[in-house]
């Protein structure tokens, strides 16, 4: 029994995954954004969430091509198409002038933010909105759970 559990879990896990990506696709579209482009922006977000103190950089092109999957030439690719959009810009590390370092402009961060709000938070709140509490509790203790055993 607690086998089909966990595969009939995986199922619905994979099943939402595939919801919040379509949605994603539709937001990215929404804001003249390929998927891959989508896809970059939030990866470059991400980073930028793990800057926490002022002695952490932003993320390289390799450091995003290798948190995405990409060859470092693909992404650079799809970089200048958002510098063109005005939506990110690479700057030199002032220790190594070899390596570009790609941050957010004004425009991109005011993106970003919308996307994630429209594409994420509402699309999610709305969702878990309509369990009930006890629904609620039990998936966030068990997420809490999950959580705590893949972090050992």
């Amino acid at each position: 029994m607690k086998k089909e559990n966990i595969i009939k879990i995986w199922n619905y896990w994979e099943h939402i995954n595939k919801l919040i990506r379509l949605k994603h696709r539709e937001t990215a579209q929404k804001y003249g954004l390929t998927f891959e482009q989508f896809h970059l922006l939030i990866e470059l977000d991400h980073h930028q969430e793990l800057t926490v103190t002022a002695d952490v950089l932003p993320p390289t092109v390799g450091e995003i091509a290798a948190g995405i999957g990409n060859a470092p030439h693909t992404l650079s690719e799809r970089i200048k198409r958002l510098e063109k959009k005005d939506l990110v810009k690479k700057i030199r590390d002032e220790k190594d002038l070899r390596i570009n370092r790609v941050v957010f402009t004004d425009k991109g961060q005011k993106l970003i933010n919308d996307i994630k709000n429209e594409a994420g938070n509402i699309f999610i709140y709305n969702a878990l909105e309509e369990m009930d509490d006890e629904s609620l509790n039990n998936l966030l203790s068990g997420l809490k759970q999950l959580n705590k055993n893949l972090s050992q």
